[in-house]
């Protein structure tokens, strides 16, 4: 008897393992996998920002804002709160189960936009605060709801990999791999900014539209040039969307079995 209700607890703990198991949302050959973005791995999410996106991601780097210990502190508060929607995407390295990447995601809609239409990034930092007025300039002009037909999108708000795993077409089936996510959220469309000319283009490669740009030679600020670290091919921040085919959209949200999907309306503008 002591036998068989070991082996039953044993296989209750099994079960809740596949359970609490992140979906895969695709894999590639050089031996990565995309995984929902679960919270054991918040904190390694946060530490490979810190050392391969801040000081790297061309913005960040042109304001130097990884040396500056409030901006760093204030980017990962909202890093933290973005990734609480549940709605982020891991790239892990199979075999040793480390994280190699993050595409970090929340979905918007539209029936708090009007609420959030301004799009003020109540930010402290200066060198933060430079980096979201120049995101928000390039979103400000654009109703992606309007141009995408939805009523609620997917917002890439940041994608990011280690170094050495650049350059391989990883980046590209990160992206691919949203599709899936939405598809299962009923969330029929993707946007997002992205700020070289390589994300552009492979933006462009899977379908995205561009809607606004913004050059980095024109932005200035007090008659000075806020990005000039941008590197070769690199001329400007584009806004992107894609309508992602045969999504429906459901009239209403309504709950479902996996509370990732119980979205509850964003104050995300507000807080950030």
């Amino acid at each position: 008897m002591a036998k068989s209700a070991e082996a039953e607890v044993e296989k209750m703990k099994l079960l809740e393992e596949r359970i609490k198991a992140p979906s895969i949302w695709g894999r590639v050959a050089c031996g990565i996998r995309f995984e929902d973005l679960q919270d054991k791995r918040y904190d390694d999410a946060v530490r490979l920002l810190k050392k391969h996106y801040l000081p790297e991601e061309l913005t960040y780097r042109s304001v130097k804002i990884a040396e500056d210990q409030e901006g760093t502190d204030e980017f990962v508060h909202n890093v933290r709160i973005w990734m609480k929607d549940k709605m982020s995407i891991a790239a892990v390295k199979e075999g040793v189960d480390k994280l190699v990447g993050v595409m970090i995601m929340r979905i918007q809609e539209k029936h708090a936009y009007s609420r959030t239409f301004s799009r003020v990034k109540l930010t402290h930092n200066p060198l933060y605060s430079s980096v979201m007025t120049f995101y928000n300039a390039i979103e400000k002009p654009v109703n992606i709801f309007e141009k995408l037909g939805v009523r609620k999108y997917f917002k890439v708000y940041i994608m990011a990999l280690k170094k050495r795993y650049r350059h391989r077409g990883i980046a590209k089936e990160m992206l691919k791999s949203a599709f899936g996510l939405a598809a299962s959220a009923n969330v029929p469309a993707i946007a997002g900014i992205f700020t070289t000319g390589r994300s552009q283009q492979i933006a462009t490669e899977i379908g995205f539209e561009k809607f606004n740009e913004i050059y980095y030679i024109r932005y200035l600020i007090d008659d000075q040039i806020v990005f000039w670290d941008t590197g070769l091919g690199n001329y400007g921040a584009a806004l992107m969307g894609y309508r992602i085919p045969d999504v429906e959209e459901q009239l209403e949200m309504y709950a479902q079995h996996s509370s990732r999907f119980n979205i509850q309306p964003l104050e995300d503008d507000e807080e950030t």
